[in-house]
């Protein structure tokens, strides 16, 4: 089955996706989710990439220096447990509450969350975020 993620965020003024997002409540497989979130950044052009569980972040930038995966590199992982009020639901209710917090991050980061994520996610969320639209990839 192809790879389809959970969230997009385009511009409103241009149909390129600007961040891609991968929202799962249970990750058996890091390093292949990695891999086709890789390849669809490539594949796609998409510059910034997220796989998100309830209990971790990972960030990803392409890089552009080639047309294959390896130009995308890992930025980091983060803790991610102190975003939630309540603990994440269902897969689709996760999905939905992942894009909830992506568009309140526009108005501001909790104070909970752990500096290194804080600044991560000012210098490559945010930006694509603040003028874009957040919107599922596919129905839930």
């Amino acid at each position: 089955m192809p790879f389809e993620p959970d969230i997009l965020v385009t511009n409103p003024d241009d149909p390129r996706v600007t961040l891609v997002v991968e929202a799962k409540t249970h990750l058996p497989n890091l390093e292949r989710t990695e891999a086709d979130l890789k390849q669809y950044m490539v594949r796609m052009q998409v510059p910034i990439g997220v796989l998100i569980t309830p209990e971790r972040l990972w960030l990803y930038r392409d890089s552009y220096t080639t047309t294959a995966p390896d130009s995308v590199r890992r930025i980091g992982e983060y803790n991610i447990t102190n975003a939630w009020r309540q603990p994440p639901p269902n897969q689709a209710g996760f999905e939905s509450l992942v894009q909830h917090w992506l568009e309140s991050l526009r108005k501001r980061l909790a104070p909970t969350l752990p500096k290194d994520l804080s600044d991560a996610l000012r210098e490559y969320v945010i930006p694509a975020i603040t003028s874009g639209d957040v919107r599922a990839a596919h129905p839930r």
